[in-house]
């Protein structure tokens, strides 16, 4: 086949990667601008606060959000148009009123966790906890239009609300911590700030939803769908947020601080790799309903093709990249930056393995899954943490993706053949 003929056969999901990558691209862009600036009003201890209530949010959003995104995207293919609108609209209240009842509760057990079982810990309450926990479910609603673009192919519309929660943010930020001086909460402001300002702007685009009424038999659906999911999804705390906890522990928040540097500037490979996600998420969980899994390999394989390159670049240029975004200030956070990358791409494997399982209907192998792979996580990051440090906990993080990974595909390979016979 020609390269031509490859080109037409994938004229759309090419037309779409431009513009999701353009979605990431132009805050990625603004933000890397930006971050010097912001580098150079933050401290290491202001980044260790932020690093530190970002693994708690990676942590809680799953059950705030309940994972309903996913029920969405798995019943937008077997459902009507009205079918689709009464399912949104069910959806829509549940991310509003069921996930604010959700976050009152998540502050309650973070303030419980830090009076009873981290007392001595040098990263203060409040008001951090109040303002990273309060701007998840803000999110939900928005999150969910952007999920309806993607599963409509309405790529243009994705652009639009996506570029104005970017460049809202770094302008917030740039105000709060560069001019105004607010420092770790500044940052924290200005998250919250955006989240209410797209949360506002989906109230109103979306006003005629309230037309249509709450149905009891999808939200009951939903939580029996999601459940599993959720429980499962928080186990990625073990990837992404217990490196920082483990790091909190001993003691050294200038340590905790300049990882937390690298592991942010690596986080912005995150783009790419959303955009990607965006372009085949629809194409994945089409060819999965209809059982083409020789299709389904091949956009795996070119979203893991894709990201490869990115993050090679990302290591080759990362210590000149990390010299200016940082204003020369955080260049020791390179190695950890570099490192965490490499989990772009195992991240990647296990999240395209998870929306397989998630599309078969195999909600409680992916529970099951994360439980064990957590155990093996936690394990895999006392060790490498208490032997290598920081440059462990990097690594932890690497390592912890392939661990879900592996034990994804070993329990859907088992479950397929099993029910096959």
């Amino acid at each position: 086949m020609t390269s031509f003929h490859i080109l037409s056969k994938f004229k759309q999901q090419i037309s779409n990667l431009s513009i999701y990558f353009l979605a990431a691209l132009i805050p990625m862009i603004l933000s890397l601008v930006s971050n010097p600036l912001l580098a150079k009003n933050l401290s290491p201890e202001d980044y260790a606060i932020i690093g530190y209530y970002s693994a708690f949010v990676t942590l809680f959003s799953p059950l705030i959000n309940f994972y309903l995104l996913h029920y969405y995207t798995k019943r937008f293919y077997e459902l009507d148009e009205d079918g689709r609108i009464s399912l949104k609209a069910t959806l829509y209240r549940a991310l509003i009123f069921f996930s604010f009842i959700l976050t009152f509760l998540t502050i309650l057990l973070l303030c419980g966790y830090k009076v009873l079982a981290n007392s001595d810990s040098q990263i203060p309450l409040f008001p951090y906890v109040i303002l990273s926990m309060v701007s998840v479910p803000i999110t939900g609603i928005y999150s969910l239009s952007l999920t309806e673009c993607r599963m409509t192919r309405a790529s243009k519309r994705f652009f639009n609300i996506s570029v104005t929660n970017g460049v809202l943010n770094v302008v917030l930020s740039l105000l709060l911590i560069v001019v105004f001086k607010l420092g770790a909460a500044g940052r924290m402001w200005a998250t919250l700030l955006t989240a209410i300002s797209m949360f506002l702007y989906t109230l109103y685009n979306n006003r005629d939803i309230w037309k249509h009424s709450f149905d009891t038999k999808i939200f009951v659906d939903s939580i029996t769908f999601c459940w599993p999911l959720v429980v499962a999804s928080m186990l990625t705390f073990f990837c992404t947020g217990y490196d920082k906890i483990l790091l909190e522990r001993q003691g050294d928040l200038r340590v905790l601080g300049i990882y937390s540097v690298g592991v942010t500037i690596a986080g912005y490979l995150s783009l790419f790799s959303s955009s990607i996600n965006d372009t085949f998420q629809p194409d994945i969980y089409e060819s999965i309903i209809k059982r083409q899994f020789k299709r389904c390999a091949k956009y795996v394989a070119m979203k893991l093709s894709i990201m490869s390159v990115c993050v090679i670049l990302f290591a080759i240029f990362a210590p000149f990249i990390i010299n200016i975004l940082t204003f020369g200030r955080y260049i020791e956070s390179a190695p950890y930056a570099i490192v965490v990358a490499i989990s772009s791409v195992t991240s990647m494997m296990y999240y395209s393995m998870s929306q397989i399982t998630v599309a078969l209907g195999y909600t409680k192998i992916t529970l099951i899954n994360k439980i064990l792979g957590s155990i093996v996580s936690i394990i895999s990051f006392g060790f490498l943490i208490s032997h290598f440090g920081a440059v462990g906990a990097a690594w932890g993080i690497v390592l912890s993706y392939l661990y879900f990974f592996l034990g994804n595909v070993a329990m859907v390979f088992y479950n397929y053949i099993r029910k096959k016979k």
